[in-house]
């Protein structure tokens, strides 16, 4: 049963990844993001970003107190965690100061 639920998750955060992406880019342009994501796919950059440096757009989503549509908060949900290492979820809290 996990399997098929952990399919089905891995299925919708690519919907969700390019839903965020689009309301991102109303607070300003995020080329650099959605190149990545076109380079290594949603799940691939996903995982890139959550194991790189914090990046400069974290800190504009944080800034326009709108931290819901970051990759790492999207981890962080209950139905995205088991895509995710716990060393990455780690990191995801430490990012969004919620250590």
């Amino acid at each position: 049963m996990k399997s098929f639920l952990h399919f089905i998750y891995l299925s919708l955060l690519p919907i969700q990844l390019a839903t965020n992406v689009s309301e991102m880019e109303k607070i300003r342009s995020f080329r650099q993001l959605r190149l990545l994501l076109d380079k290594y796919g949603y799940f691939e950059g996903a995982k890139r970003l959550i194991n790189g440096k914090e990046t400069l757009e974290l800190r504009d989503l944080i800034l326009a107190d709108r931290v819901d549509l970051s990759i790492e908060y999207l981890a962080l949900l209950e139905e995205f965690q088991s895509l995710f290492s716990e060393d990455e979820l780690k990191k995801c809290r430490r990012k969004l100061g919620i250590l």
